[in-house]
Parts: structure tokens; C-alpha cells; sequence
């Protein structure tokens, strides 16, 4: 049996197989790399979008409560979308009289409130003291 080979024969050569294949071969694992960083980026843009949530949150409840004008710490736990999110408020007075400085950070686990080291969001807000209302 004698193969003829004519000239309307079609099919890739097995070089062009092999080039296909290396070309697929380099650009699959790159596709998947940039795929990964994405969602891991999305994941962290949702961290900050809920951890932002509970910081202004918990600041207008802070500013609700009588205390609000105090110095000093507070921290607790806030629960939103299935997952507990730690913050520490601290509020301490500034140069300006009838100014304190809040600043409330939430924090992804209570370890890292307690080291009190990285925050997801940080959040600083200059507040009016009741002393202020009174001078005017």
C-alpha cells in the first residue's frame, strides 16, 4: 500500500502541531496567574469595602452615645456578612479646644487588634466636643 500525497491534501504538519501546542503551553499558565490575582484582589477590595462599612458605623454610634466626648479607648466586635470584624476606637482631645480627634481601626482578627498592628481600614474623624457647643 502506497500513500499518495496530492496537492488538495489538508491537515496541519506535525511541526505545526508542536508550535501550537508550545504557544498554548506559555500563554495558559500566565492566563491563570492573572486570573488569580484578580480574584485575590477582589477578595482584598471586599475586606476593605466591609471593614470601611463597620468603621463608619461604628463611629456614628460612638457619636450617639453620651461618652462620645470622652478620651480614651473603646473596642469591640462588630458581626456583618457572616464574619466578625474587631475595631478599636481611640479618641483623644487636640490642640484646638473643643476638638477631639477620633481614630477607629478595624482590624481582619482580635490578634491583630490586640498588637494593634495591620489595620484593614483606618479611619480619622475631628469631632466638636460638648465644650464647644457651650462657648458659643
Amino acid at each position: 500500500m502506497t500513500l499518495v500525497m496530492t496537492k488538495n491534501a489538508k491537515g496541519f504538519t506535525l511541526v505545526e502541531v508542536m508550535v501550537a501546542l508550545f504557544v498554548v503551553a506559555v500563554a495558559l499558565p500566565a492566563l491563570m496567574f492573572q486570573l488569580g490575582t484578580q480574584l485575590s484582589s477582589a477578595a482584598v477590595l471586599q475586606d476593605k469595602t466591609l471593614a470601611s462599612w463597620v468603621a463608619q458605623d461604628q463611629l456614628a454610634m460612638h457619636r450617639l452615645q453620651a461618652s462620645a466626648n470622652a478620651a480614651g479607648e473603646w473596642q469591640g466586635e462588630r458581626q456583618l456578612a457572616g464574619r466578625a470584624w474587631p475595631w478599636l476606637l481611640s479618641t483623644e482631645a487636640t490642640p484646638v479646644p473643643g476638638m477631639t480627634r477620633q481614630t477607629l481601626s478595624v482590624y481582619p482578627d482580635a490578634l491583630a487588634r490586640q498588637r494593634q498592628r495591620d489595620a484593614i481600614v483606618e479611619v480619622t474623624v475631628y469631632a466638636r466636643t460638648d465644650d464647644a457647643h457651650e462657648e458659643r
